[in-house]
Parts: C-alpha cells; structure tokens; sequence
C-alpha cells in the first residue's frame, strides 16, 4: 500500500505559500537594507546585519517555492516486511521493521511504535493534512497489526486461526 500525503493540489498551494514567505522576507530585507545604506544618515551595524540576515534567510524558501531546491515526498508505504514514511515535505524518512515491534498504542492523534530494543518511534496522525487519509493510514496499521499478532493498545490479538470450520 502507497499513499501520498501530499496530492498535488496540496503541493502547490504550499509551494505558493512558502514563495510568498520568501519574497516578504527577500523584499522587506532589502528595502530595510537599502534604507540603512541610502536614506538614513546615521550607519547602524546591528539593523544592517540583521536586515541580510533576513534577504539572505528568505532566499531559501524562495528556491524551495520557484523549484530550485525540490521538496520530498510525504508518503505512507506498507508492505508485509515494513513501514516506510515520511510525513512532511523536509523531515526524514523512517523505516519501522513489523519484526520489530513488540507493541503499538494507537490513540487518535499518533500512532507508538514501541520496539524490542525499548525504543519507540512516533507516527503523528495530526502531521497528515487530511483527516481521511489519517483514518485510512491508522486503520491499515491497526489491521496489519492484528494480521501479524502484534500487541494493541495492550490487548494481544486473537489466534489467526478460524473460529468456525464448516
């Protein structure tokens, strides 16, 4: 199972949003710095670095907006061996083994992968920008879980085995 969390409506009216962010900053850096080195008599160091520091800090979600840098995907993959996911556009991908896991907490908001090692590693449901697409996702791991005989909400699943035999 695939599913791209970032379906390209969604995608454009981020990029758009993020060239808007940076052009405000580019723009507003550079008229605050044209202003120290033009119109006002009196040079203030301060007000000068800190107006670079803003063109210069716009310039990075002007490329990402204009498509010079490109955003990754944010996607969620299951296979009978794994997870694989990235829920934003610049954060990591994680990989989370279904051998791995000794138990899940699924709440409405995220999902804990509580590992062997005692390690735990968190899939925020909030982060994914549609509802339904989170419910989609929640439900896939909760029944893939059961499917593996993985701890849920710390109630282990049934045996796999038929209740009935005709």
């Amino acid at each position: 199972m695939y599913v791209n969390l970032y379906p390209g409506k969604q995608l454009r009216s981020t990029k758009r949003t993020v060239l808007l962010i940076g052009l405000f900053l580019v723009l507003g850096g550079a008229y605050a710095l044209l202003r120290e080195f033009l119109w006002i008599e009196s040079f203030r160091e301060g007000w000068a670095m800190a107006s670079a520091a803003m063109v210069l800090l716009g310039l990075l979600p002007l490329a990402y907006g204009t498509d010079m840098l490109h955003f990754k995907d944010a996607f969620f993959s299951m296979t009978p061996d794994r997870m694989v996911y990235r829920l934003t556009l610049l954060g990591a991908e994680k990989v989370v083994e279904w051998q791995q896991i000794q138990e899940l907490q699924i709440t409405e908001y995220v999902i804990k992968f509580i590992l062997k090692g005692g390690s735990i590693t968190k899939l925020r449901l909030s982060a994914i920008q549609k509802p339904d697409v989170a419910r989609h996702v929640s439900r896939s791991i909760h029944l893939a879980a059961l499917e593996q005989g993985i701890m849920i909400n710390g109630v282990k699943p049934s045996p796999t085995a038929p209740a009935m035999q005709v």
